[in-house]
């Protein structure tokens, strides 16, 4: 009974920090009208004090991954606040800590209990997802139909090992990240979000979706055929 009392105020503090940012006023700088407009802060703050404004960053992208939005302005400001390669590397970083943390959180609060509960009907499932989980993973993080926040909570309702969701969410979202960080040092070029969603980039992250996929893909059709 203690275990489903501590899950609960788990879950309660969880929704308080998502009902308290956002109420707050920083949803207003989490866009891209917010970012131009206030620019000439940003640049100065990063200049005094550096830091500070990337622990600022990795923190706020660590928040992105529990549901609250902003990712993608958060990306193109990684580029235009501290370069193209440094700010690639913040961003991996506050994705996938923000990534495996809401991961854990969801595996504590129903994954095990979900896995104990229907472990039997969940075991094709489970032996499907040891063999081409991160492959699986990569896909979903290089094409994100699903909001980046929705695939931390349900691999976290799976058996996924944790190691194998840190290198797959980090090496999934490295080429939308470098595309959209590298927009961000062109920020007074762009006039809106819109411009970053070039058929190009779409096309792009499609193809090296499906290569990804191509090993499972191989080995379903040499099955059929066996």
């Amino acid at each position: 009974m203690k275990a489903y009392w501590k899950q609960l105020l788990v879950l309660l503090l969880l929704v308080a920090i998502g009902v308290t940012i956002h109420s707050s006023g920083l949803r207003g700088y989490l866009t891209f009208e917010g970012l131009k407009n206030h620019r000439s802060v940003l640049e100065q703050a990063v200049a005094t004090h550096y830091l500070l404004s990337v622990l600022l960053y990795i923190m706020l992208y660590i928040l992105t991954a529990f549901a609250v939005p902003g990712a993608l302005i958060l990306t193109v400001a990684g580029g235009f606040l501290f370069h193209t390669f440094t700010g690639v590397i913040y961003t991996i970083i506050g994705a996938t800590i923000g990534g495996l943390s809401a991961f854990l959180l969801s595996r504590y609060l129903l994954g095990n209990w979900l896995q104990a509960k229907y472990s039997s009907q969940l075991e094709q499932f489970n032996s499907q997802l040891q063999r081409n989980g991160d492959l699986y993973l990569v896909t979903a993080r290089l094409i994100p139909i699903l909001p980046f926040f929705v695939v931390n909570y349900l691999c976290g309702l799976t058996r996924m090992p944790i190691w194998t969701f840190v290198w797959a969410t980090a090496a999934g979202i490295f080429p939308a990240s470098l595309v959209y960080t590298f927009a961000g040092t062109q920020l007074s070029n762009i006039s809106s979000l819109g411009d970053l969603m070039s058929s190009r980039l779409v096309i792009s992250l499609l193809v090296l979706s499906l290569l990804a996929l191509f090993p499972v893909s191989w080995q379903k059709l040499k099955g059929l055929r066996g």
